[in-house]
């Protein structure tokens, strides 16, 4: 037998249990990745590593897949490939800010204003909903963008805009310079480039695991 024959024989009942682990590894990965603190994690050699060697064999069964048109293996492992790039985009791009904002209108300036992306945002307003026996029910911060257009977060409804995610955490008492209390709002701001990606990834793996079950159902 010659040695390129054993070799495509080897490959053909080794990838399946291989492509296997490595997509459980990858489910692995991506979910350190949604965690924020495993940065030592993130940043060891190991893990990085790892990553390639992932991305590169998923990469080489999708493609193997194609060129044998099977056309719902090659969606289920571009799928995973498109997660690992995904968590990597995010691993090396994405960035957080914390931001606190005094609703005050006598504030400095700089308790109002935060650059953000290269973008002056300014807060409008905060605005607390109670319950009728006063108990918070709701808080909202309105914010004014330098186009004067103005956009509003809450609580679990955060604002997406130019590729920035602004969401409302909490807030807290502070005063203004007369010793008034007023109101502090805490936001984070995050923009991600690689949540479309990892999205897109998983996307795939569900539309390839649903056409397997319905393959698997009629045959």
């Amino acid at each position: 037998m010659r040695p390129m024959s054993m070799f495509s024989r080897l490959c053909a009942r080794l990838w399946r249990p291989v492509a296997a682990i490595c997509l459980l590894v990858s489910a692995a990965g991506a979910a350190v990745l949604a965690f924020p603190k495993t940065h030592e994690v993130l940043g060891s050699a190991w893990f990085h590593a790892a990553l390639w060697v992932l991305l590169l064999v998923f990469v080489a069964v999708t493609l193997r897949a194609l060129w044998r048109r099977r056309w719902v293996s090659a969606l289920f492992h571009a799928g995973a490939a498109a997660v690992i790039i995904g968590g990597g985009i995010t691993a090396g791009y994405a960035k957080t800010w914390e931001v606190g904002l005094v609703d005050s209108p006598i504030a400095p300036p700089e308790y109002r204003q935060r650059m953000i992306g290269g973008e002056l945002v300014t807060l409008g307003a905060f605005m607390i909903d109670t319950y009728p026996d006063g108990m918070p029910k709701q808080y909202r911060t309105q914010l004014i963008f330098p186009e004067g257009e103005r956009e509003e977060v809450s609580v679990n409804r955060p604002l997406r805009r130019n590729g920035f995610t602004y969401y409302q955490m909490s807030y807290s008492k502070a005063y203004d310079p007369y010793g008034q209390q007023v109101w502090q709002t805490h936001l984070t701001v995050r923009r991600d480039p690689g949540v479309a990606v990892t999205f897109a990834g998983y996307g795939a793996l569900v539309l390839a695991s649903l056409l397997m079950a319905v393959r698997e159902v009629r045959s």
